[in-house]
Order: structure tokens, then C-alpha cells, then sequence
């Protein structure tokens, strides 16, 4: 029987938290991922004789993971949690309320009882300026069992039934000591240092295939040239002092392939390209360094191919014997292979079966891996289905830390007869169908551009500031004896840095990420014995701009103003602007403003806003602004507790299911043409819970009054 040959990629990366100069750890997500996610997903594996996978471990990653393993590590969430609560500080205090519950609400915090009520306690939302009287609520009980449960939540809930200690804290469950601190300490500690070595023995059992990322995961294509940007993007506004150091790129490769050599023993065949980015540049500078294969998204492909027909309604490909293959790249007598990933298999297990039933998720998966194998039957001889993500950051929004889906997954996987999960490596010994590629596409996998790095003014300050120290670092350092210099300029080429720039994405520690950032150019400068430039010490991050909408109105639109969604037809044609999560993670659940319809049409701008209600624990007290800036700026409130209206514009407002509003064109003072700015905000007891967007505000332009006939024809 012809097998369907399946290839699991998991991404284990953490940008460098550390600050060089200092030694300090800002942030502490080696440390709690370690304990949740890098080592339970490969322990797993053992539960399933003759499951393979592909782990991709990243060198900032490893480097940060033995750095945890020395007690005396400084972290400053661990240094917080070590002190005893009567000695904290009152900004500690502060800090350890504000940041002590970063886990996600559902799925970690509330399966420990008294960790939820000390949630409640503090409340699930609240004013940045309440919290210091919010403290004043706590006693030092509470305040040492908020510093034990924050790392006790972040602990896969295997380890509980692994070490007996931790078993016993959780059936303990409140209480604490400071010897209770201590015992959790140094099961972190244990979990950590098994990380490593596991992976040894799973790859050396063949179990597993390990590969590497360039060492501080950077963009490859962008620090090669970040004009490339410009393939995709042929209007994209690029940085004021451009950034062009292929031998910054080559540093990156060739240190990755060092320090995992180093670590395990022997070389790494394949890479993931951090992002999935990559160009022709990037691609060729990878085969001089012996990358075998690299794997990136199917978009790709399709770009480099000049397929335009990909998908249909359902998700499901027209020409599916296109991607699923492996392709050779040639150039210059070298050849490397590219696997392109299945983003839509990827994409179902990242974001969407957390929502589902595990066991009829995991089957769902299986089914379309089937329908894949029909699909392709007599056009491919042994497809390869690939799926690569991220193997940390998915599993906080799945019950159990996905455990049951992932079991339910694999169970099936290995007794469907039709289905052989293999190793990227393996499976390119004995492939007998390669497609051929000359030339590639320049784009990550995302949007298969790099809109997420370079682009918007934050992006592009950023990267100027780089090009900056770059050249000041070369210039008072040549022949690059300072080795703490150089490595502060090659951790701020990382990737991670410019995701949280512009509004692709928001968090809780933005200004951290945009400090690291920051720091890292300015220890360049500190390490050589040079003062800073002040601009290193002025936050990239701007608070007063222009956001895009997720989607561009293409009708007008005729809502009924009634607060419930009557008609799905009444904001067909509507723009939209996502709510983003509020959390650490990349995709984090975490939001209550999931999202602002908005649209116009002859004589009114109407407004949609849909909440998630599942943490307002009282409706009443609930209230929506809505501010509209156009020739004058207007506050309109709505109050759900007695359906009260506070607006000096004659508004219709309604709420039950969701908010909406019409507000004529005339009253708000704009003509066609002319912008209108917005940005709404949601409160609880009059303290703000959420924004959107979370900063800046939608910039929407009044459409013609022949908007509807325009849209059609385009």
C-alpha cells in the first residue's frame, strides 16, 4: 500500500531575554516553557514506539536552557518568588500582582482552585493606576501562594505525577512555605536538565530528527539586504539608514551549526529558517554552510512558482501534487532540498483544535491526511505532509497542555496503516518524486512577505537604530576582540524584537521587548567603554498612531440597529478590525474585545462591537466609549445598565448580543474623502479592560457616494 508520509516540525524558540551587561534575566519564558513544554513534548514520544518527529531547537533557546540550570541564575520573576513576602518591596508587590498571573486564565490558573480565587481577588481586569491599592487587599499568606502557583501552573501536569513533592504542593494547594519555594526550585532545575539529554537519546533511537535555526533567530533575508522587502512589498516604506551585513547573516548560520555541534554531538542536517524567511540570497548563503534542507510555508512555493490558484472555499488545494514533495534547489553545482509545510494541517493544530473535543480534533486532522493521500494518488509516489509550528506556544489553550489531543493524535497516526510519520531526513533517503526550483520567492510565513519586520515606523526606527550601532561597532572595533559588543548587536538582529513592533501584535510586556531591544544596541556602546546615544534610551514604541484593519469595507452597509446579529448579510460587506490578545504568548487567547465591524453607507458611519464575556462577571457594570475624531473629537458612552446613552451626537445605540451604532455622516462634520478617526474602549466600573486598538486608533476614509458601484467592478 502507498503510505502517506507524515513529517511533524516542531519550532522550539525564546528570543534572548538576557541582558548581557547586566546578567539579568527580563523575562522569564525559557524558564516556565522549559517547565511546560520542551521536555513533555519529547517524553511523550516514548509512549508511541515507532511515532517520528522533527524537533528544531534554536542555539538562543539552548544557550538560556544551561543558564537555568545554575541556581544562582537572575531572573527577576525568580528573584521576586524567592524573597519572602513580608520583605517585598512595595513596587515588588505591585509587580508580582501585575505579572504573577501571565498564564492562561481557563487552562492553567483556574485547575488550581486557590490560584483563581486569588485571580478574582485582584480582579481579572483593572486600572494600571488601582493596583497599588489593590495590594493593600493582600496578606502575605496570599501573596507567597500567588508566588508558588504562578510557577506551579506553568509546570506540565506529567511532572505531577512524576515527582511526588510537586503532587503534594498541588494537593496541598494553598498555604505555602518558604521551603515549599525551594522544593519547586529545584524541580525546575531537574525538569530543565533532562531537557538536553532527552532530546540526545531520541535523536541517537532515531525517534527524532533535531535541527537548528541561525543563533538569535533573525530574519536571514533582511540582514543579507532589507531591500528584499520590497519583492513583496514593492511599495513598503523602508528604513532611513538601511541595513545591509550579509557577513552578520553568515556569523548567524555558522555560530548555530557550532554551538549545536558542540552540544550534541554531531551536526544538524536541516534548518528551519527563522520565520520561515527566506530569498535566493539567503537560501545560497545556507548551502555554503552544508544546510541539507531547509523547510518553509507552501505560499512560498507558490509565489516562486507563480501559482495563483492555491485553495479552495473549503481549505482543500487544486493542484495538491504541487506541494506535497520535496524540491531541489541548484545553484552553482550545490543542491539543498525544500520542504514546504501544509499551513492550513499547521495552522488547525496551532489555533483551532484547542477550541474542539481532543479526540474529534485529532480525527479531524487524520481524516484530511487521508483525503490528502487521495488526493495526490497516482500524481506523487510517497507524498510528504508536512507540518511545522511552534511546539511551545499552542499548548497553554488546550486542556490538559494538549496532552489528550496529542495522544488521541498520535494513536491514531500509528495505527492507520495508510499513514508513516517520518523524519525529514529519512524520508529524503528513499523519496522518489522531487519537484525542481530555480529561483525562490522572498517572504516568511506569514503573508509570504515580511510586513510583520519591516514597513511600519516602528519597524523602520528600529532597524535604523541597528544599521546605527552596526556601523559604529565595526568602526571602534574592527577586528572584533570584543566579543560582548558583537554579541549584543547579533542578539538585537533577532527576529522577535521587531514582532512586537507596529500593530501586527500587542502583549502585556511590549515595553519590555522594546527595552531589550533597545539595551542590547546600548550595551554595544557600554561594553566598548562609550556612552549611548540618548535615542537608546527613548522608547521606540508609539502610542499615538495610524492601525490598519484586519479588512477593508468593500459594500455599504444597512445594519438594524437592534444589538443582536439579525442578519448575517447586515455587515457582509463590512470592514474589520481584530481584537488582539492581551497575553505573552504569540497568539494568545486573552482578549475581551474580539472585534470592531465598521462600515458606511450613504449617510452613516455604523459601528459593531463584539466582547467575550466569559470573564465580566457582572454585565451591569459594564460600559463601552466610542470616540470620533473628524473636524472635532466626540465621546459617546454607552451604559448597559439601563441602556443608558451619554452623547452629544445624535446617535442610535443598541446592545444585547453585541454593541451597535449608526451616528450620521452630517453630525460628525466630515465630507467624502475626509478621514475619521476611531478607537474604542471597554469598561468595567468605569476602570478601563480593554482597548481597540490597544494603542493608536482606526483611520477610516468616508467612501464616495458611488462606493458600492466602485467596489463592485474592482
Amino acid at each position: 500500500m502507498e503510505k502517506i508520509c507524515l513529517a511533524f516540525l516542531w519550532h522550539m524558540h525564546q528570543p534572548y531575554y538576557k541582558n548581557l551587561f547586566t546578567g539579568e534575566y527580563l523575562l522569564p519564558w525559557v524558564l516556565l516553557h522549559g517547565t511546560k513544554d520542551y521536555r513533555d513534548m519529547a517524553c511523550l514520544l516514548k509512549e508511541f514506539p515507532g511515532l517520528k518527529q522533527n524537533f528544531n531547537v534554536v542555539p538562543s533557546l539552548l544557550k538560556q536552557l544551561m543558564d537555568y540550570e545554575d541556581p544562582r541564575v537572575n531572573d527577576t520573576y525568580l528573584e521576586i518568588m524567592r524573597k519572602r513576602p513580608q520583605d517585598l518591596s512595595e513596587q515588588e508587590r505591585v509587580f508580582l500582582l501585575m505579572n504573577f498571573f501571565n498564564a492562561n486564565w481557563e487552562n492553567m490558573i483556574r485547575p488550581f482552585p486557590r490560584f483563581y480565587e486569588l485571580l478574582r481577588k485582584r480582579g481579572f481586569y483593572y486600572p494600571r493606576e488601582a493596583v497599588g491599592e489593590i495590594v493593600g487587599y493582600f496578606t502575605d499568606e496570599e501573596l507567597r501562594d500567588i508566588q508558588v502557583l504562578f510557577f506551579l501552573a506553568w509546570i506540565d501536569p506529567m511532572f505531577f505525577d512524576r515527582y511526588e513533592e510537586l503532587h503534594s504542593l498541588k494537593s496541598r494547594g494553598r498555604g505555602f512555605t518558604e521551603d515549599d519555594k525551594q522544593v519547586m526550585e529545584d524541580i525546575q532545575r531537574r525538569i530543565l536538565k533532562g531537557i538536553v539529554p532527552l532530546y540526545k537519546e531520541l535523536a541517537e533511537a532515531g525517534t527524532i530528527e533535531l535541527s537548528t535555526s541561525p543563533f538569535y533567530h533573525p530574519i536571514i533575508p533582511l540582514l543579507i539586504d532589507g531591500t528584499v522587502a520590497r519583492e513583496a512589498m514593492p511599495g513598503v516604506p523602508l528604513p532611513e539608514k538601511p541595513f545591509s551585513r550579509p557577513e552578520d547573516a553568515s556569523w548567524q548560520i555558522k555560530s548555530a551549526v557550532r554551538l549545536f555541534t558542540d552540544i550534541f554531538g554531531f551536526a544538524a542536517k536541516g534548518m528551519w529558517p527563522p520565520e520561515g524567511s527566506v530569498s535566493d540570497g539567503a537560501l545560497r548563503l545556507y548551502m555554503e554552510e552544508g544546510v541539507e534542507w531547509l523547510a518553509t510555508d507552501e505560499d512560498i512555493l507558490y509565489e516562486s512558482l507563480g501559482v495563483t490558484h492555491r485553495r479552495d472555499e473549503n481549505g482543500f488545494l487544486a493542484t495538491p501534487e504541487i506541494l506535497y514533495k520535496p524540491y531541489r534547489y541548484e545553484h552553482d553545482g550545490r543542491i539543498m532540498h525544500i520542504i514546504y509545510r501544509d499551513r492550513c494541517l499547521s495552522d488547525l493544530i496551532s489555533f483551532h483544535y484547542a477550541k474542539s473535543d481532543p479526540k474529534e480534533g485529532a480525527m479531524d486532522f487524520i481524516r484530511r491526511v487521508k483525503r490528502i493521500g487521495e488526493s495526490v494518488k497516482g500524481k506523487v509516489r510517497m507524498p510528504l505532509v508536512t507540518m511545522a509550528m511552534d511546539g511551545e506556544n499552542a499548548w497553554e489553550n488546550y486542556t490538559r497542555d494538549g496532552r489528550d489531543f496529542l495522544r488521541f493524535l498520535y494513536d491514531g497516526i500509528l495505527t492507520d496503516e495508510e499513514i508513516m510519520p517520518t523524519t525529514i531526513a529519512e524520508y529524503l533517503k528513499v523519496a522518489e518524486d522531487f519537484g525542481s526550483i530555480s529561483r525562490t520567492h522572498a517572504g516568511s510565513w506569514i503573508g509570504h512577505n515580511f510586513s510583520i519586520w519591516i514597513g511600519q515606523s516602528e519597524d523602520n526606527m528600529g532597524w535604523s537604530l541597528l544599521a546605527e550601532t552596526r556601523e559604529f561597532l565595526e568602526k571602534e572595533d574592527p577586528g572584533r576582540q570584543n566579543k560582548d559588543a558583537w554579541e549584543s548587536v547579533f542578539i538585537a538582529e533577532g527576529s522577535d524584537w521587531f514582532w512586537w513592533y507596529g500593530d501586527d501584535h500587542s502583549s502585556e510586556t511590549d515595553e519590555v521587548f522594546d527595552l531589550l531591544f533597545r539595551e542590547n544596541l546600548a550595551n554595544a556602546y557600554r561594553f566598548l567603554g562609550k556612552e549611548p546615544p540618548e535615542v537608546l534610551a527613548m522608547p521606540i514604541l508609539l502610542e499615538d498612531r495610524e492601525i490598519r484593519p484586519t479588512k477593508e469595507p468593500v459594500n455599504f452597509v444597512y445594519p438594524r440597529i437592534d444589538g443582536r446579529i439579525t442578519s448575517y448579510f447586515d455587515w457582509i460587506g463590512s470592514g474589520f478590525l481584530e481584537g488582539k490578545g492581551r497575553g505573552m504568548a504569540m497568539h494568545d487567547a486573552i482578549t475581551l474585545i474580539k472585534g470592531c465591524y465598521y462600515g458606511f453607507n450613504e449617510y452613516s458611519l455604523c459601528l459593531r462591537m463584539d466582547i467575550d464575556r466569559t470573564f465580566i462577571q457582572d454585565l451591569t457594570d459594564v460600559s463601552f466609549e466610542i470616540n470620533l475624531a473628524g473636524k472635532t473629537t466626540s465621546k459617546i458612552v454607552y451604559r448597559v445598565k439601563g441602556a443608558v446613552k451619554e452623547a452629544t451626537l445624535p446617535v442610535s445605540m443598541a446592545f444585547a448580543e453585541v454593541l451597535e451604532m449608526e451616528c450620521p455622516l452630517e453630525a460628525l462634520g466630515v465630507k467624502r474623502g475626509e478621514k475619521v478617526h476611531i478607537w474604542v474602549s471597554l469598561k468595567a466600573k468605569d476602570m478601563l479592560v480593554d482597548r481597540l486598538p490597544k494603542r493608536g486608533y482606526l483611520s477610516l476614509t468616508v467612501p464616495s457616494e458611488t462606493f458600492d458601484t466602485e467596489m463592485w467592478y474592482v
